[in-house]
């Protein structure tokens, strides 16, 4: 790896060691870098990041790097300021941290997703910079793919949930030691409402519902959702309900210890599952949950007196009640979200406007909560919004954002008026987007409901 012209000795992003390289030589205005990896990979693992990159520790095995000056640089730095107590929970429920190092990379907000696993070198939108450290959330998730994921790796993409079921689970038990269960339970609940529209989005796509899927054919980008994230992370929780935590905490610590460095299939899973918890097969359907569609019954919605209360006041907005500011002050960027998701998909356009004239959804720095809200906003027939998704639109290229707002914009009972709105926007913004992003938006325009 080599760097042309650098005016102060910086680590290289992923290196061993944060300082010393393996070796350093230098030829007239050159800096060459050499430095090995000892653990292996699958590619798909492996990446570049070249910019104007300045970085600080914030941790005795971790730095947070970003471009964009000082200013940036700070607020990553306090979002994720608790990363290295993550990082040693993470330990203690799954083994030892096999990487060295856990570094962060803020990138640019054309950055398609919330984060990606990169061993060494986790990399992350700017959107989960939110002000009050929740962004850690995302961190959460891409440290436990270390172990679930990076460790040890799905064979092939039908068994993606072995990736990303595990490390959802895993995510959720570091939240719930380090912000406590009420917030993980928040979590799951997000989740499992974001697993019912997908029930929706593929009800005449069932196959894309099942734990293991059949892709041959299929662009996986074009399928992707929350199905292997949220079933997957079910189906384990499923489990450890059965057996009890400490049984399946040690059932957890094996299985990494067994596979790690390995790439296995869910067929290799099931069969280590009913070795290691015999008779497991004669205690959960284990095909149901594997190969069936849908979301099968001993699934379960969590417990919990602030998502009882999030959801019974979203129920009660249909009735024309907004939530008052005693109800909501305890309230942050996620029971804000679950809240939302919990609405009615389309409401009168004067309740929309009168719960953001009170809280200012619209305008939250919280994207999560801005988009749930401006998703709600469009198929109520609220136009006066029309400008704020334009913006969002073209402010930020995450998928996650970019899907359900052109979604609405294009598909079901969306207005002609929005659909060129949308084709408009994405004409404009296009050279904004990673390629991968423009594809998913594409496919919406070429599959309108």
């Amino acid at each position: 790896m080599s760097a042309s012209k650098l005016s102060r000795r910086e680590p290289v992003l992923g290196e061993a060691s944060p300082s010393v390289p393996e070796s350093v030589w230098c030829s007239h205005d050159r800096i060459v870098e050499e430095f090995s990896m000892n653990q292996p990979i699958p590619p798909y693992l492996f990446a570049f990041a070249v910019g104007d990159i300045d970085g600080r520790d914030i941790g005795p095995r971790t730095r947070v790097y970003a471009e964009g000056g000082a200013e940036v640089l700070e607020a990553a730095a306090r979002e994720f300021a608790g990363v290295e107590e993550m990082v040693m929970v993470g330990e203690s429920l799954f083994g030892p941290y096999e990487w060295e190092r856990f570094d962060l990379l803020v990138l640019p907000p054309s950055f398609p997703y919330g984060g990606m696993e990169n061993p060494r070198m986790v990399f992350l939108t700017p959107t989960v910079i939110k002000g009050d450290a929740t962004g850690a959330q995302v961190v959460a998730h891409e440290l436990a793919h270390s172990w679930t994921g990076n460790l040890i790796t799905n064979k092939t993409n039908e068994d993606f949930w072995l990736n990303e079921g595990f490390t959802t689970y895993a995510e959720r038990r570091i939240v719930e030691v380090v912000q406590g269960k009420e917030r993980a339970d928040l979590n799951i609940g997000i989740g499992w409402r974001g697993l019912h529209d997908e029930m929706i989005r593929f009800k005449d796509k069932m196959e894309f519902t099942k734990l293991k899927t059949k892709q041959e054919g299929v662009d996986p980008d074009d399928v992707y959702s929350q199905v292997p994230y949220e079933k997957g992370f079910q189906f384990l929780w499923r489990i450890e309900r059965q057996i009890g935590r400490p049984a399946f905490d040690e059932f957890l610590k094996k299985y990494i210890a067994t596979f790690k460095f390995q790439s296995i299939d869910t067929d290799t899973f099931l069969e280590f599952l009913k070795a290691n918890i015999p008779g497991i097969e004669n205690q959960i359907n284990l095909h149901l949950w594997v190969n069936g569609t849908g979301i099968p019954p001993d699934a379960m919605e969590p417990v919990s007196a602030i998502y009882t209360e999030i959801v019974s006041l979203a129920r009660e907005f249909i009735s024309g009640k907004v939530p008052t500011e005693e109800e909501v002050s305890h309230w942050h960027g996620q029971e804000w979200e679950l809240y939302l998701e919990n609405l009615p998909n389309s409401v009168e356009a004067s309740q929309v406007t009168a719960l953001d004239s009170r809280y200012r959804l619209s305008e939250s720095q919280d994207f999560e909560v801005k988009v749930a809200f401006l998703q709600l906003a469009i198929s109520s027939g609220c136009k006066e919004y029309f400008a704020e998704v334009e913006r969002t639109l073209k402010q930020v290229g995450r998928m996650k954002y970019l899907r359900p707002l052109y979604t609405t914009l294009v598909q079901g009972n969306a207005k002609e008026e929005e659909r060129l709105l949308a084709k408009r926007i994405y004409e404009e913004a296009r050279d904004f987007y990673h390629p991968i992003a423009r594809g998913v938006v594409e496919s919406i325009f070429s599959t309108r409901l």
